[in-house]
């Protein structure tokens, strides 16, 4: 140890220096360092040239290590690096012992992530060869490095060696620092994921470091908390006194949690910054293959196709072990298609070893033991990737076989809490496997296994957003199962566009697979009597079976008519459509999270308030755009034929909020167009972007399997008694035209209407009345005023309406519904249907009162002449067009003046016909001829068929 003479300038920097530590002053560390270490080196010269003890030329080496440890301290690592450079030239210049610099440079490298770096450093100091022995601490410090180093090339066990021995040489030397190691043997046991340690960080009082919120960070990533801990990432990123070298590591970590959020374009939009920080970093050629790999390494839960697994567990930024590098090489090899070097990648992977607890005990062994467990679960599940990679290439069941036994390992070690991203990665590709085994059963219940461990993992964030984007991101087994079957499908069109016979087979089963997927919460709720005909469907990947189903299904609708089907998976919207002698499908690629998005832009418009003002309007109008967009509607227009001019929807989820005659469509989309008749046709000059609902009759469904039973009741209730019931309703505006029988005033009352309705004679029953719509509370308001005369739709679904054709629910949102499990949903709609009527007319959202009441009534005029649906888009198109009507039909006109823009499809486009599309008139041809000639109808609704 060198002494220096008190009073002198160097000893007064070397205090100054002490002193600036102390109070955390970075600026005043350097200072007088650098005052000191130029001293130093003048005395060093001096030596140099024989006029000084030799031993002068030391203590400039001390006092650079002294002055880069300082700066290490108070955090200041990229200051403290560049300094390291430059001391670092100078000694390679004078030739003086740089082994004390390199280990300070490694300190500081490891510090800030770099850990090869560090091993670099480590490994540079052993080779020095110099014959000067490393004093104790020193020794202790260099071990340190290195067991850095062997942990992030994956080798724990020599990393906790390493770790006891630099403790010893520590302890040794007095050096109060060895307190560090048992934070280094804390950090392994949580990256392996010791649930103790985990536990003990997470319990500890919160860090007030760097490297402690990293380690906070890490403990709740393995706890699977990941908004907690994007939200300790958020306060570094937050802290304008954060390092510049720590700014790429917590940006590369917040990136990694944003990924495993399913938040990826709120990742991508961190790309910039993580750029420029690369730039600052102290080996930007580093730092820019560790932004590569951040972003192109294929998470535990997440293939390169899109597939998802569930949120990940995948790798933390700057800890990522040499193993997980190496497996998810072998990963991205498989997603390429490179399958004989990811072979070759994973044998000498499996030549490498996995290791145990090698004789170590203790935490140590406890470290080993989860690492080693969550190697073994990676190494069996890439193993099954491989295998069921060559499966789908060449469709070999013996592939299919050793995936499943790769994938089953790799579940059984995947037991540990901090593994079920893993384990349900697993699960869904076992599912994969099984399927293709024709084990449709097991891979069902892997699937609904997998999705479960999924919603638990999306269970642990903190806020509703973040959870339901994480579901939104993850498949069910009905989006597996269609996924597989769009892959045997058609792409992007059907048999006439493609002439493979096979392919357009698979078409079939694609649409069985979309059918299992519609109904199965709500069918017997719907169509109690009948159920045990509804759910017939063929097996998976039965393609003659389903051509059979289909063609049962198709030859039964008219021939104007199609229906489609559709089903949105995480990452693409599947688009069926059929009718006689049609079958097709078309794939776009579509984000369910930003579909669901831009629905809930759409429905943040439904109040009157919004769309009362022209600028709601305008939003509504975006969100419709947006939305037609986002699910291709002009992909799947373009295609329908010419006599194609009836839609019956099959959708569910979000899918079920979209109301889809509002969408835009743009000129020529649509095959069949319009032709004017003798009357003042509606669409003589269509608009370019005309809604959908005034270019073809919609109408939806539950599922495809309740459309013959719905049409067999319609069949049974045909005719045109109507019921009205027009309870007390301020505000309202009354029906027109004469009505077979009428409740009104003070006996529309809910005991009235079940009686009148126990009678089975009217056909048409309309209700004329205020509603309320809420989450856990909707009713309609009947007489008398107040919570007597409220139905709500459990009492509308125990009333008698078999004798009931068309429902017409007059009352604002009472088309609106509730979520049943993940898809299904219930309402006054499901709750008429379940009480006998064939179809329900009601609105999505808030009507205005004299544009919901001209509506309606010439719907209900124009039923005595077309089927429900073509009745349903004349009336909206007489209102988008402001056709006069018939004498006394009424106009659209409220007190203080005219409805503003009546015509615009928020008014009109609320209003759905759920359930059958058919007649509701007995009339035969020659009468419905006569009465379309007196009704002002459009020439294009002459040709309905039967």
């Amino acid at each position: 140890m060198l002494r220096i003479p008190r009073g002198t300038p160097l000893s007064r920097a070397v205090e100054a220096g002490a002193h600036a530590l102390r109070e955390g002053n970075t600026a005043g560390i350097d200072t007088a360092y650098l005052t000191a270490v130029g001293l130093a080196a003048a005395a060093g010269a001096d030596a140099a040239a024989g006029s000084a003890d030799a031993r002068e030329a030391d203590l400039w080496v001390l006092l650079t290590a002294d002055h880069l440890a300082a700066l290490r301290q108070v955090g200041a690592l990229s200051r403290g690096l560049q300094h390291a450079e430059r001391y670092l030239a100078q000694a390679s210049a004078t030739g003086v012992d740089p082994r004390q610099l390199l280990l300070e440079r490694a300190q500081l490298r490891a510090a800030t992530g770099d850990l090869r770096g560090a091993g670099a450093d480590a490994a540079a100091v052993r080779a020095a060869g110099l014959r000067t022995p490393l004093s104790v601490a020193a020794r202790g410090r260099l071990r340190r490095m290195e067991a850095l180093a062997a942990a992030d090339a994956g080798d724990r066990a020599t990393a906790i060696h390493l770790l006891d021995e630099a403790e010893r040489d520590l302890r040794a030397a007095g050096d109060p620092t060895f307190s560090i190691i048992e934070q280094d043997r804390m950090l392994l046991a949580v990256r392996a994921g010791v649930e103790t340690e985990i536990a003990g960080v997470l319990a500890a009082p919160r860090p007030n470091t760097v490297a402690g919120q990293f380690q906070l960070a890490l403990a709740l990533r393995r706890q699977l908390h990941y908004e907690a801990a994007a939200q300790v990432m958020l306060a570094l990123v937050r802290n304008p006194d954060l390092d510049e070298a720590l700014r790429l590591p917590v940006y590369v970590e917040l990136t990694t949690l944003l990924l495993a959020m399913r938040r990826d374009r709120d990742a991508l939009a961190l790309r910039p910054r993580l750029d420029e920080a690369a730039t600052r970093w102290p080996d930007p050629a580093e730092a820019t293959r560790w932004i590569a790999r951040a972003y192109a390494t294929v998470p535990e839960d997440l293939d390169r196709t899109g597939s998802t697994a569930g949120p990940t567990t995948g790798p933390r930024a700057g800890t990522v072990v040499a193993f997980d590098r190496a497996v998810r090489h072998v990963q991205a090899l498989i997603a390429d298609g490179l399958l004989d070097e990811a072979q070759t990648a994973l044998n000498r992977l499996q030549a490498g070893g996995i290791g145990g607890a090698g004789g170590i005990d203790g935490i140590g062994a406890e470290t080993l033991r989860a690492a080693a467990d969550r190697d073994l679960a990676l190494w069996h599940l890439t193993t099954g990737e491989l295998h069921l990679a060559r499966c789908r290439q060449n469709r070999q069941p013996r592939h299919a076989h050793a995936a499943v036994a790769e994938f089953e390992r790799a579940v059984r070690h995947a037991r540990r809490p901090g593994l079920a991203g893993i384990r349900a990665r697993a699960l869904r590709l076992l599912g994969e496997a099984r399927h293709r085994l024709t084990e449709y059963d097991q891979a069902v219940r892997c699937w609904a296994e997998a999705h479960d461990i999924e919603e638990q993992i999306a269970g642990r964030q903190i806020s509703d957003a973040v959870r339901v984007g994480m579901l939104q991101s993850v498949a069910d087994e009905h989006d597996e199962r269609i996924r597989l079957a769009a892959e045997r499908a058609v792409p992007r069109g059907g048999p006439g566009e493609q002439g493979d016979e096979r392919g357009a087979a698979a078409v079939a089963s694609l649409v069985v697979a979309m059918e299992a997927a519609r109904g199965a919460a709500l069918l017997g709720r719907i169509l109690p009597a009948e159920e045990g005909r509804l759910r017939q469907l063929p097996a998976p990947d039965d393609d003659a079976s389903a051509w059979e189903w289909i063609r049962a299904t198709a030859n039964h609708l008219p021939r104007d008519q199609a229906v489609w089907l559709m089903h949105a998976t995480p990452f693409r919207l599947h688009h069926a459509v059929l009718g006689r002698r049609q079958l097709y499908h078309v794939g776009v690629d579509c984000r369910r999270d930003e579909l669901t998005e831009a629905v809930d832009e759409l429905t943040g418009c439904w109040s009157g308030e919004v769309l009362e003002s022209p600028v709601g309007r305008d939003m509504f109008d975006a969100a419709t755009a947006r939305i037609a967009g986002l699910i291709g509607l002009a992909d799947v227009l373009w295609r329908l034929p010419p006599r194609v001019r009836r839609l019956t929807l099959v959708a569910g989820d979000v899918l079920a909020d979209i109301p889809f005659a509002a969408l835009p469509t743009a000129a020529g989309s649509v095959s069949g167009g319009f032709r004017a008749g003798g009357h003042r046709a509606v669409d003589t000059h269509p608009d370019p972007a005309l809604p959908l609902g005034l270019r073809i009759a919609l109408s939806d469904l539950p599922c495809l399997s309740a459309r013959r039973p719905l049409a067999r009741r319609s069949l049974a209730v045909r005719g045109e008694r109507d019921l009205l019931v027009s309870p007390p309703a301020e505000g309202l505006t009354p029906a027109r035209g004469r009505h077979s029988s009428v409740l009104d005033g003070a006996a529309a009352t809910p005991d009235r209407l079940r009686a009148t309705l126990g009678q089975r004679r009217h056909r048409l029953v309309r209700l004329d009345c205020h509603g309320e719509y809420g989450p856990r509370d909707a009713w309609l308001q009947l007489a008398p005023a107040g919570p007597a005369g409220r139905l709500s739709p459990e009492n509308l679904q125990a009333m008698d309406l078999s004798g009931c054709g068309t429902l017409v629910l007059g009352a604002c949102e009472s088309g609106m519904a509730t979520r049943v499990g993940r898809d299904e949903r219930t309402g006054f709609v499901r709750a008429g249907l379940h009480a006998g009527a064939a179809a329900v007319v009601a609105a999505r959202w808030v009507a205005a009162d004299p544009v919901a009441a001209v509506l309606l009534d010439r719907f209900c005029h124009h039923l005595r002449h077309l089927p429900r649906d073509l009745a349903l888009r004349q009336a909206q198109r007489e209102i988008h067009a402001g056709v006069p009507t018939d004498a006394g039909a009424g106009t659209v006109r409220r007190e203080g003046g005219e409805v503003a823009a009546p015509g615009h499809p928020a008014r009109w486009a609320c209003w759905t016909l759920f359930g059958d599309a058919g007649w509701q008139t007995t009339a035969g041809p020659v009468r419905r001829r006569i009465r379309r000639a007196t009704s002002g109808t459009d020439g294009s609704d002459r040709k309905e068929r039967r």
